[in-house]
């Protein structure tokens, strides 16, 4: 599969959501970016869940998705926001099923809380892995590693 249209398509199909608001997307992908061997469709819903999530939780500023690549240590895929962020100590809870970090009595953002959980299954699926890094209301930034067995050589 070709990763930056993949990206691209995630991009454009979130641009609907943002027109008007305070926040914008961007991408940046790393020159000669590689096919790779990877179910396009569960990395597509990765992609699409962690700027959703971006979006929903920024009410100003930004959300990029960054796209790198080495053929000895793998694919770095990062959904960058500059939102709310999620305190450190609640980052695990929000990769457990219907996990969601706001209490349900204050509940601002709607969503199941299936989208962590889930895309961290499809990152694990892919061999690699799905974590989080964030600081409470400045940022979050979620990173996607795939191993470098995924990359095409030309």
């Amino acid at each position: 599969m070709d990763l930056p249209d993949t990206i691209d398509a995630c991009t454009r199909l979130l641009a609907p959501r943002v027109a008007g608001t305070s926040v914008t997307l961007e991408s940046n992908i790393q020159a000669d970016f590689p096919r790779i061997i990877a179910d396009q469709t569960r990395l597509k819903q990765i992609i699409i869940n962690l700027l959703s999530n971006g979006v929903k939780f920024t009410e100003q500023g930004s959300v990029t998705v960054e796209a790198e690549f080495d053929t000895e240590t793998g694919i770095v895929i990062r959904v960058r926001d500059t939102g709310i962020g999620i305190a450190e100590e609640d980052i695990e809870h929000a990769f457990s099923m219907f996990g969601q970090v706001d209490s349900a009595l204050s509940r601002k953002f709607e969503g199941t809380g299936l989208g962590l959980p889930l895309s961290r299954s499809m990152a694990h699926l892919h061999g690699g892995d799905l974590v989080l890094q964030s600081e409470l209301g400045k940022d979050t930034c979620a990173i996607i590693t795939l191993p470098a067995e995924r990359i095409i050589h030309p």
